[in-house]
C-alpha cells in the first residue's frame, strides 16, 4: 500500500476526511432544545346563564322586568336576587343591570323551535330603565351565577396530550419538564388552566423535546 493510501485509510478510521470532521457511529451531538415563554393570561371570569326573554310592563308601577323561561337542567343554578344584564337589538350599546325578583314555583312546557322542553318562569326587574323602553321588546338576560373569579388562560399551542392525559413543558432551573395538567373551560384563544403550577415555573414550547428534564435555552424571541 503506497503512503497516500494509508493516509486516507487512517483518516476514515480516526472519522477524519479531506473535508473535516465526520461524526463516528455513535456519537453524540450537543443540540441544545430551543424554548419559549408562554404568555398566559390573568381574566376576571364569573359563571352565568344566558337566556332570551320578553320586556314587560307593570302599569302599577311604571316599572319593568323581563320575562325568561329557565331550562330545569339550568334553574338549580339561579335564586333570588342575583344580579342580571340585560341587553337587546331595540337598545344597542345599553346594558341593563336587573335582579330574579320571581322564580315560579311549578315548572311548565315552553315551546323551543321545533320541540318542547321543561322550563321554569323567572322574572328580572329591570333598574333604571330608560324611557326608550318599550313592553313587548326582546331582551338577551345574563343571569350571573356565582362571585367573580380570576381564571388562568393558557394558549392552546402550549398544551398537548398523551396517552395519560393533557400536559404542558414547565421551566425551572434550566430545564423543560413535563407537567399532567387540568384544563376547563375552552375560548377562542386559549383554554382554562385549573392546575396551580409553582412560582419558579414557567410554561413554555420547546422544539424536539423527546423527554422530560432536558436542558433547553431560551428563544431570542
Amino acid at each position: 500500500m503506497n503512503n497516500k493510501k494509508t493516509a486516507v485509510l487512517a483518516m476514515a478510521v480516526c472519522g477524519i476526511t479531506a473535508a473535516g470532521l465526520i461524526a463516528l457511529p455513535g456519537a453524540v451531538t450537543d443540540h441544545v432544545p430551543t424554548a419559549t415563554i408562554v404568555q398566559v393570561e390573568k381574566v376576571e371570569h364569573t359563571d352565568s346563564v344566558s337566556l332570551s326573554g320578553t320586556v314587560m310592563r307593570n302599569v302599577r308601577d311604571d316599572t319593568f322586568y323581563v320575562q325568561v323561561y329557565v331550562p330545569e337542567q339550568d334553574i338549580s343554578k339561579v335564586a333570588l336576587n342575583q344580579s342580571a344584564e340585560i341587553t337587546g337589538d331595540a337598545f344597542p350599546g345599553v346594558i341593563y343591570l336587573g335582579e330574579v325578583s320571581k322564580i315560579s314555583d311549578y315548572a311548565t312546557k315552553v315551546q323551543s323551535g321545533s320541540v318542547q322542553k321543561t322550563a321554569v318562569e323567572v322574572t328580572v326587574d329591570i333598574s333604571e330603565p330608560e324611557e326608550s323602553l318599550k313592553q313587548g321588546y326582546t331582551a338577551q338576560v345574563k343571569l350571573i351565577t356565582s362571585e367573580p373569579d380570576v381564571m388562568t388562560i393558557v394558549p392552546y399551542e402550549a398544551v398537548d396530550q398523551d396517552d395519560t392525559g393533557e400536559f404542558v413543558y414547565v421551566l425551572t432551573g434550566g430545564k423543560a419538564y413535563k407537567r399532567y395538567i387540568e384544563t376547563g373551560e375552552e375560548f377562542s384563544d386559549g383554554v382554562e388552566l385549573k392546575t396551580v403550577l409553582d412560582e419558579n415555573e414557567r410554561i413554555i414550547t420547546v422544539d424536539e423535546l423527546s423527554e422530560s428534564g432536558v436542558t433547553v435555552k431560551l428563544s431570542d424571541k
